[in-house]
């Protein structure tokens, strides 16, 4: 789980640059940045194991804020769990709960602030165990020119094949990767819908889509599991990327998932799969995909749809991981000891 991994992935968005140019620009600047063979949108950069300096002031990150700091993000205010005796411009040891070391940095705020106020850039970091810099504030980043983005994720809006014209619905759309994907692949000429149910994240994918430059979308706030009952919607692809158990994505800390965690989100993804079906016209697309590796939530979930809702699975393309469970291995998984991440992807047609 702790493994770092050789390759970390990006999208480079065509809709404002060229890939070879962004890549061009990132080597120039000292990234070692290269360009993904089979996806044309696809580029990763390959860090390099860094010593973490310890001397510094110890300040105790939460896991989610600790495993994005080992990859070279900044420690921001809300995920500081203990800064006992911080001030400004001090030198700092970021540690997670267990003590282990996953950056250093210097602090931009004091402790009375980070508690009080939580928000804003508490630790800015230097080191980080992959040697990666901090990609969310460099220039492509806020230009728009590049989203963070594994390679399963990138994988799964070329295996939805969008097309300029279709009209496009996105499930679950927050926090917006792959819905400002879908833009990207249709050059802006589709219509696109997003839901999520959450209202600040449709915000926050609000933002990412304009920093994109996507122009041809629609965010909604609302339960998409209901979405068949509540809209009149004839969608020609559907995308169902569901909340899931999260167990594909590594490096991890710590994992802290319960087999009742496993079931609860695997019934959580049926409901979404089910308003899917409803929404999608005969004869279209629809791409199920989860971060995770649970037969329960990958498998057995496209078994619901195959018996209960009368989908028929259909061929991938591209094929970049390995085959799944289901009986004619049509489905696609990406294992964290084979490919470095955990991940599955199913595609259905709608009879």
């Amino acid at each position: 789980m702790t493994t770092m991994p050789s390759k970390y992935y990006l999208r480079t968005n065509t809709l404002k640059a060229e890939r070879d140019t962004i890549i061009r620009s990132m080597i120039a600047s000292g990234l070692h940045a290269e360009a993904h063979m089979q996806l044309k949108d696809a580029a990763f950069l390959r860090p390099q194991a860094s010593m973490v300096e310890t001397d510094g002031l110890v300040v105790e990150a939460n896991r989610f804020a600790a495993e994005a700091v080992q990859l070279g993000a900044h420690l921001y205010a809300p995920g500081v769990k203990r800064c006992h005796g911080l001030r400004p411009g001090m030198r700092v040891t970021v540690v997670d709960g267990n003590g282990t070391p996953v950056g250093s940095g210097v602090s931009h705020q004091s402790e009375t602030s980070i508690l009080t106020y939580r928000q804003g850039v508490a630790v800015e970091i230097k080191d980080s165990r992959t040697g990666l810099p901090s990609i969310m504030e460099t220039p492509w980043y806020s230009d728009g020119q590049i989203h963070l983005q594994s390679l399963p994720a990138i994988l799964t809006s070329h295996i939805l094949d969008p097309k300029p014209g279709e009209t496009i619905v996105d499930l679950n759309c927050a926090p917006g990767g792959k819905t400002s994907h879908i833009s990207q692949l249709t050059r802006n000429q589709a219509r696109i819908i997003g839901f999520d149910r959450n209202t600040r994240k449709i915000e926050k994918a609000k933002e990412l889509m304009q920093r994109m430059g996507c122009t041809n979308y629609q965010l909604i706030s609302h339960d998409s599991r209901y979405v068949h009952r509540d809209y009149n919607i004839k969608a020609d692809r559907v995308l169902v990327d569901p909340p899931c158990t999260a167990l594909g994505i590594v490096p991890k800390l710590a994992v802290e998932t319960t087999a009742q965690n496993v079931e609860s989100s695997a019934d959580y993804q049926r409901q979404f799969l089910t308003a899917a079906s409803h929404i999608t016209r005969k004869g279209g697309t629809i791409v199920y995909s989860v971060c995770t590796i649970t037969k329960e939530e990958c498998e057995d979930v496209v078994g619901f749809g195959e018996k209960e809702l009368g989908l028929t699975l259909g061929n991938q393309f591209p094929v970049l991981g390995e085959n799944g469970f289901d009986r004619d291995r049509l489905t696609q998984r990406f294992s964290p000891d084979t490919h470095e991440t955990g991940y599955f992807i199913a595609r259905f047609v709608k009879n």
